[in-house]
């Protein structure tokens, strides 16, 4: 094996696990920005496994750049895709053709399925926002108990979040592996659906009617129904009541209007919402499907890559939300503005972990964790899971969890010889273990708190138990599923 160092593979392997003690010190007892604690960190693990110190700025800059060459650019799209249709109103849309489809008596697997759906493009804080208000519309007339209206939605979100692409951390993962977002979508629908029905709606439906004391806060308002009020500022983004930036794009009184006046149909909003996932998973499975270099074959693999993909389906948007309904290039230049400041903190995570990737794997100090923990036989995928488990359950940040424990886990899978159906499995993986057992230290903990209204033990009974019953649900079921490949 080669490496830039001369230390034996215990020796990087302890290295390890000083680096991560050391980002787990500086995060929760410092204090300092995640970005900060990973540069830190990586600097620090660099010098202690002897790489020259003249390298090391050109280790972290190409580790940076790298990770974040065709990420930030699938980021930005989504959340250009996300605003958009958060500005058409195409929550309100989805809920009510699915309460239409199933009725008030099912209106948590209505809400549920909406934000199933709508959680795919749009980022979680902007989501929460968005669908807040119809998820107290919704309880008010049907009178179901509020958690088992919220449950449903939220844990919708929050799954689509973990496992789907254009969400940070999938996608983050996936290029850290080097795994096609194609196989990452399909085995994020296969464990991630069956764990949101499992964990977070039939929870739902269980615990709801035992927590019936919940009801919609009455001094909540967004947009005239039920959520926190906002303070509009000059960039068009929605300062929430603790000072911090909660989502993206607060919506212009014109824009509002003409959402509500001229609402777009429910085949355009599935269409845009489907569309890049379709053509990924298209590209994904041209290789089988048509001969190796046909015409046809090329042309899927150009439009299925998922740049091209997200970037056609964003411009379809601005024409069937913008331009067709009479938006101004002025609107929507302010909305696609609007959106880019809430993921300009979580890409600058995304790079600093690429930097730290890009340490671990100049030093040898992955491949030497990757060495003894193949010997000593631990399954890849529990690896994962445990790891990105400890790592949340310490900061509370899913994307840090999972940015730390991708460049950790890759060069076990590399040795190990995975496919890329094996990969997507250990992406799943990683991505179950930065779910569960949310708590205190997360921000998913406290808006729910907050929004609802609810005490500590209410949010650790209804949101964290969800959060942990998802995560270990979609695990298990990666899990089996990589015995038989």
């Amino acid at each position: 094996m080669h490496t830039t160092t001369h230390l034996p593979d215990w020796g990087l392997a302890l290295l390890a696990l000083a680096g991560i003690a050391a980002l787990l010190l500086l995060v929760i007892k410092i204090r300092l920005h995640a970005v900060l604690a990973l540069l830190i960190v990586s600097v620090g693990v660099a010098i202690a496994a002897g790489l020259p110190v003249k390298d090391i700025p050109d280790v972290l800059a190409g580790g940076f750049g790298d990770t974040l060459g065709s990420v930030a650019i699938i980021i930005t799209l989504g959340a250009m895709l996300g605003r958009m249709l958060e500005m058409a109103n195409g929550a309100e849309v989805l809920s009510r053709a699915m309460i239409r489809r199933f009725g008030e008596d099912r209106a948590p697997l209505a809400m549920g399925l909406t934000a199933l759906i709508f959680g795919i493009p749009m980022f979680v804080d902007a989501a929460w926002i968005v669908l807040l208000p119809l998820m107290f519309a919704v309880t008010r007339t049907s009178r179901k108990p509020l958690i088992a209206i919220a449950l449903p939605a939220v844990g919708a979100l929050a799954m689509t979040n973990a496992v789907l692409p254009p969400h940070p951390g999938p996608v983050t993962a996936a290029g850290l592996l080097h795994v096609s977002l194609g196989w990452v979508t399909v085995f994020g629908i296969v464990c991630g659906l069956p764990a949101w029905l499992l964990g977070s709606y039939a929870y739902g439906l269980w615990i709801g009617p035992r927590m019936s004391d919940v009801k919609v806060p009455e001094d909540l308002s967004v947009a005239g129904e039920g959520g926190p009020a906002r303070d509009e500022k000059d960039d068009g983004s929605r300062e929430s009541a603790d000072g911090g930036v909660a989502v993206a794009g607060g919506r212009t009184t014109a824009v509002a209007s003409r959402a509500v006046e001229n609402p777009p149909s429910l085949a355009s909003v599935l269409a845009i919402i489907l569309l890049p996932m379709v053509l990924i998973m298209l590209n994904t499975f041209s290789t089988v499907l048509l001969k190796e270099g046909s015409t046809a074959q090329n042309v899927l693999e150009f439009v299925g890559d998922p740049i091209i993909a997200l970037a056609i389906t964003v411009l379809g948007a601005l024409y069937i939300f913008g331009v067709r309904r009479g938006l101004s290039g002025k609107h929507l230049e302010q909305a696609a503005n609007a959106c880019l400041g809430p993921i300009a903190s979580v890409t600058l995570v995304i790079g600093a972990g690429g930097m730290f990737a890009a340490v671990l794997k100049k030093t040898g100090v992955g491949s030497a964790l990757a060495h003894l923990l193949g010997n000593a036989g631990v399954p890849t995928l529990v690896l994962a899971f445990v790891l990105a488990t400890a790592l949340r359950v310490a900061l509370g940040s899913k994307t840090v969890a999972i940015v730390t424990t991708a460049p950790i886990v890759a060069p076990l899978a590399a040795q190990s010889h995975f496919g890329q159906a094996q990969l997507a499995l250990v992406v799943i993986a990683i991505a179950a273990g930065g779910t569960v057992m949310s708590h205190v230290n997360d921000a998913g903990f406290w808006l729910m708190n907050r929004y609802f209204r609810l005490t500590i033990p209410q949010t650790l009974k209804s949101w964290t138990v969800m959060e942990t019953l998802m995560g270990v649900i979609a695990f298990l079921i990666a899990l089996v599923i990589s015995l038989f490949l």
